[in-house]
């Protein structure tokens, strides 16, 4: 699929590090169906090129007054541990402070704290806002999908403790599609099973959402 194989691992390693699989698959989408911005897109592979493409989609948002960013924020918080009292204005301070220290790649992606977890119409609306393509989204309470895109992956819709019920079908993941293969990591896997296993410890994943994309 990827004529540019190396540099897809290069953006794949980085979302193993960190949560940014919204941003990432969206790379990943935009490097397959759109030729003319893969040259954009291998700068976005390193580690401060991506931290500088969230923020700008941030600062955009902010911009605007969207209330995807409580969106955003609340739906990162659901993840607990260190990401329980996450706050947009918090997380675009740390990239500018990582900018202004200097951090190096490899201590970059030693921090989780630049992790963001993106709703699926967040995910349509950067792809939207910052590539120019069309996006439609389509949910699934049940069952797998088997359309080309991105891709939103659960393995439960419940909490295992509490047994209540998760934002977003218990959306975890998200991964690219095309022609029946699956893509995230700087990997590919023949279908969402595979994935599964390659990415979450043998858990199984089943598709919650899919982010169809096609030209303006």
């Amino acid at each position: 699929m990827y004529g540019e194989q190396d540099v897809m691992t290069r953006l794949g390693i980085t979302n193993k590090d960190w949560g940014v699989c919204g941003f990432t698959s969206s790379f990943y989408a935009m490097y397959d169906l759109n030729p003319a911005t893969r040259p954009q897109i291998i700068t976005a592979t390193a580690a401060f090129r991506v931290l500088a493409e969230i923020k700008t989609y941030l600062m955009m948002l902010k911009a605007e007054g969207s209330d995807l960013l409580d969106k955003i924020r609340d739906f990162t918080r659901t993840f607990g541990g260190s990401f329980k009292d996450f706050t947009i204005e918090t997380y675009i301070a740390e990239i500018n402070k990582a900018a202004a220290m200097g951090m190096s790649r490899n201590q970059i992606l030693a921090e989780e704290k630049f992790s963001i977890a993106l709703p699926p119409e967040a995910v349509a609306d950067y792809i939207q806002r910052i590539w120019g393509w069309k996006t439609k989204i389509t949910e699934f309470s049940v069952g797998t999908g088997g359309g080309d895109g991105i891709i939103g992956v659960s393995s439960s819709e419940y909490d295992a403790v509490t047994g209540a019920k998760k934002p977003y079908h218990g959306l975890e993941h998200y991964m690219y599609r095309s022609g029946g293969k699956i893509y995230s990591w700087g990997k590919s896997f023949s279908s969402v099973q595979e994935a599964s296993k390659g990415g979450a410890g043998g858990v199984l994943w089943r598709v919650c959402y899919e982010i169809a994309i096609t030209k303006p």
